[in-house]
């Protein structure tokens, strides 16, 4: 899906699932030791701020009063600890530096809080307590988003609209750095609710700041996430307040848009690096056929195209396929893309993936939490030659590349890119290859 977040998958301390996307509950498991968990293994080494620039916001960016220098040789060497210590195969190369090592997201969110008349945005429940003010800025977001939510936190905190701040779970910001859409998720959609939410979006679109779109998402639940685990169809649920009904962001030649529930990564100024990245890492030779699992709105897919005889993307049904499905036509590479709306589960895998003469790559960017259980196993059985394994979490991979290894692929390169600086994670891409006389 997060949203590939958007892939809340990314860089945030709970994933956002694709709309439409079944999640797993994950298994009760005990937690691993310090010396196996990057984000301790981080903290040991890089210790506490001398001075930090408020206690909520070093839970939040605990590495953002570093130089970035400094933080990225802390990463390298809490990365370089955690492979020795899982005795992993290979080694990572040294983490691709961010163009924007701060005010770099373009996915971002507040919890609100209501508590008697004055209304909060906080990073999240477990934060709420130390902050005193009503909104506290994030040196990991443009001073735009901080305009905005300034902006709200005035105007919501008006005993006009109160009756809209008591109905709200957050307030989320989405776009690109030249256009930005507002997202108020709410526990209600009626016609007084409505008639506030028009009024705010109306201030909105009067700010110096290039809000574009705003949109109203329906989530009954108070749900932890960006918005429910399964968007619903049901167009009540969803509603356009003004603007374009897509965001929109370009990478190269590529132009993507996509539903504003739709998993985007959040720091767009490494995408474009990322995307050049896994290209010089899969070598492809013009010939070879890719598959894109969980594809979402076509990121790889369209960008990669050029450089493969075929191309199918897979995802779950929902706005994210949807979107690729049109993307392929707004990038003209409709005659050799295609895509298909389905779970990622290892039945599809088989069902989908029938053995093939021609040589197959595979790129696997499944949401943090990782991909099903089999699916790995069912991707090895279709024999593809190389597989990129994109993880959003550094401590998903050892007990991948076991699983790779289990199913005769080794790893040949590793290649971190610092996707969420001023945080405790890391973007991780993985190539595997099938061992010789397998």
């Amino acid at each position: 899906m997060p949203p590939k977040s958007e892939k809340t998958k990314r860089g945030t301390t709970r994933s956002l699932p694709r709309p439409g996307q079944a999640v797993d509950k994950p298994a009760i498991r005990a937690r691993p030791p310090a010396a196996l968990n990057f984000a301790a293994i981080l903290r040991n080494l890089a210790g506490k701020p001398s001075n930090p620039i408020s206690s909520v916001t070093f839970q939040a960016a605990p590495l953002a009063n570093f130089p970035y220098n400094e933080e990225l040789a802390l990463k390298d060497r809490a990365l370089a600890r955690f492979w020795q210590n899982h005795r992993l195969p290979a080694a990572p190369a040294p983490i691709i530096a961010s163009p924007r090592p701060r005010a770099y997201r373009t996915t971002s969110k507040r919890r609100t809080l209501l508590r008697g008349s004055r209304f909060y945005l906080v990073f999240g429940d477990k934060l709420a307590k130390s902050q005193k003010t009503g909104f506290l800025e994030s040196p990991l977001e443009p001073p735009e988003h901080t305009a905005i939510y300034s902006f709200l936190q005035r105007k919501l905190s008006e005993p006009s609209y109160k009756l809209l701040a008591s109905h709200l779970n957050h307030l989320i910001i989405r776009g690109n750095y030249r256009e930005m859409a507002v997202i108020f998720n709410v526990t209600k959609m009626n016609g007084p609710l409505v008639r506030k939410l028009k009024i705010v979006a109306e201030h909105l679109q009067n700010l110096k700041e290039p809000v574009t779109a705003a949109f109203a998402y329906l989530d009954p639940t108070g749900s932890d996430y960006y918005f429910e685990k399964r968007r619903p169809d049901d167009k009540m649920q969803f509603k356009k307040l003004f603007g374009p009904a897509q965001l929109e962001v370009k990478f190269g030649q590529s132009r993507f848009q996509f539903h504003p529930t739709s998993f985007s990564q959040v720091n767009e100024s490494i995408v474009e690096t990322m995307l050049d990245q896994a290209k010089a890492m899969l070598e492809p030779s013009g010939d070879e056929h890719l598959t894109d699992l969980y594809c979402g709105y076509g990121l790889f897919s369209h960008y990669l195209a050029g450089d493969y005889r075929k191309v199918t993307g897979i995802d779950a049904e929902g706005p994210s396929i949807r979107a690729a499905q049109a993307n392929a036509g707004l990038n003209r590479i409709a005659s050799k893309c295609r895509f298909i709306a389905r779970g990622i589960t290892p039945k599809a895998i088989s069902d989908l993936l029938p053995p093939s003469a021609a040589p197959l790559a595979v790129v696997l960017d499944p949401p943090r939490q990782g991909p099903q259980r089999g699916v790995i196993a069912a991707v090895g059985e279709r024999q593809p030659d190389k597989v990129l394994h994109i993880f959003c979490g550094v401590d998903q991979i050892p007990e991948s590349l076991k699983e790779w290894r289990a199913n005769n692929y080794r790893v040949e390169k590793v290649a971190p890119l610092d996707m969420f600086p001023g945080t405790a994670n890391l973007e991780v891409l993985v190539l595997l290859t099938r061992e010789k006389g397998e």
